[in-house]
């Protein structure tokens, strides 16, 4: 019998307007500290501040991420004024 695998973290995006955040991950730390300290938080395209691309972040909630978890970090990221949008990541299928 082999043991199990353990569960992938969960990943989410997230777009914060540039002209609201200066520093788009330090940005959604702050918005995730009380719901999910232990996130990890990274700018996607550091620097980038033109384009479609400017202000993506992805967020990976690893460990105990249960479904009350996820849906506490959604609703507080789309709480925000500074977040454009922010959902889950969607899982990439091999071709």
């Amino acid at each position: 019998m082999s043991p199990e695998a353990p569960d992938p973290p969960v990943e989410l995006v997230v777009k914060v307007d540039l002209a609201r955040a200066a520093d788009p991950a330090a940005h959604v730390t702050a918005v995730l500290q009380v719901v999910a300290s232990s996130a990890g938080v990274e700018e996607v395209f550091p620097g980038l501040r033109t384009g479609a691309s400017a202000g993506l972040v992805t967020v990976r909630l690893g460990g105990v991420a249960d479904a009350k978890t996820r849906r506490a970090c959604l609703a507080a990221l789309e709480g925000d004024p500074a977040v454009t949008y922010a959902h889950e990541a969607k899982a990439r299928h091999p071709r």
